[in-house]
């Protein structure tokens, strides 16, 4: 009788360990995680720092280093890749955030999701690259189009688009920006593991 009462028992905590592990899975839906970027419950990156350098003919006419901040869409996804998204392992997530933009007129806050005035986009080089850490760098060449003015930076998912903004930070307005500027962009990213 003992054998079959355990025996009873055991199948019990198996069947709620199963029970349970299917609701918390659940319960982490990339649904409710949206929410949580909205609520306020996220898991920020810790340390976001941009340093953007202007030169004219060679010169350096500006240099701004700065934290920046992430918006929801970058918690949100955040969120996908710590929890397990087979789609965001850590080459991906890395990989995908690959876009460095600049803009204009940058009222920006959490829920931005594109640069205003966003004028130029390019592919960054992935300078150094770890679990906890990437690097980031370009450099734009603005075309005789301008002249233009720039008070924005921002990480992006996709090479053009609205809806992929990951991070952004905002400087200093610069104006006057034609042909002859080089502007150098350094993205330095760092998470922390509790």
């Amino acid at each position: 009788m003992k054998k079959k009462t355990v025996g009873i028992g055991v199948a019990l905590v198996t069947a709620s360990v199963v029970v349970t592990a299917l609701l918390v899975s659940s319960f982490y839906t990339a649904q409710l995680l949206q929410v949580w970027g909205r609520v306020g419950i996220t898991l920020e990156t810790h340390s976001i720092h941009c340093t953007v350098t202007f030169y004219q003919d060679g010169e350096v006419v500006y240099r701004f280093h700065h934290p920046g901040n992430v918006t929801d869409i970058g918690d949100n996804q955040t969120l996908y890749w710590l929890f397990g998204d087979p789609a965001m392992t850590e080459g991906t997530y890395a990989s995908n955030v690959t876009y460095i933009s600049i803009g204009n007129q940058g009222t920006l806050n959490d829920a931005s999701t594109q640069l205003p005035g966003e004028w130029n986009r390019t592919l960054a080089t992935i300078e150094y690259q770890t679990q906890s850490q990437l690097n980031l760098t370009c450099t734009f060449y603005p075309d005789n189009g301008g002249p233009y003015t720039a008070d924005c930076i921002g990480l992006n998912y996709a090479a053009s688009g609205d809806g992929n903004l990951w991070a952004y930070d905002i400087l200093d307005e610069v104006t006057g920006i034609d042909e002859t500027f080089t502007i150098d962009v350094d993205f330095q990213v760092s998470t922390g593991h509790a």
